[in-house]
């Protein structure tokens, strides 16, 4: 009878561990980049702003960014959620700056996005995307 209990157990662990896809948390520079891109243009906000560098600035950009970017039109924004991210360029400034040059297939506008290494942790400092200072 223990047996059994024990093998029907081990057994429903192994479905449900199987069945609940997990999302790969990003580590890299290139990761962290395409993933808080990704959930902005997903209208994830609250997910994009783990990878943000916290500091006043940034709060303030990212919280007026997230603002205007919810008075797009739905059909605008279903478009963003459609865009494919397509790298420009990136390059290394130091060993723990890096500089990502991305458009996205909707807007094909370029941008550049900025990531510091804090702490073996890559973070996305959003004030570069408005001043270009490093």
């Amino acid at each position: 009878m223990l047996k059994k209990i024990v093998l029907i157990s081990f057994i429903s662990a192994a479905v449900f561990s199987c069945s609940s896809p997990s999302k790969k948390v990003p580590v890299t520079d290139m990761e962290v980049a395409t993933a808080f891109i990704r959930d902005i243009l997903d209208n994830k906000f609250d997910d994009a702003e783990q990878f943000l560098l916290k500091n006043e600035t940034n709060k303030e950009l990212f919280s007026r960014f997230k603002k205007d970017y919810s008075t797009k039109k739905e059909e605008v924004l279903e478009k963003y959620k459609k865009a494919d991210i397509l790298v420009n360029e990136t390059s290394y400034v130091t060993d723990s700056i890096f500089i990502f040059n991305y458009s996205n297939s909707y807007t094909k506008e370029a941008k550049n996005l900025k990531l510091v290494r804090v702490n073996g942790k890559w973070l996305v400092d959003f004030q570069y995307t408005f001043s270009g200072n490093l």
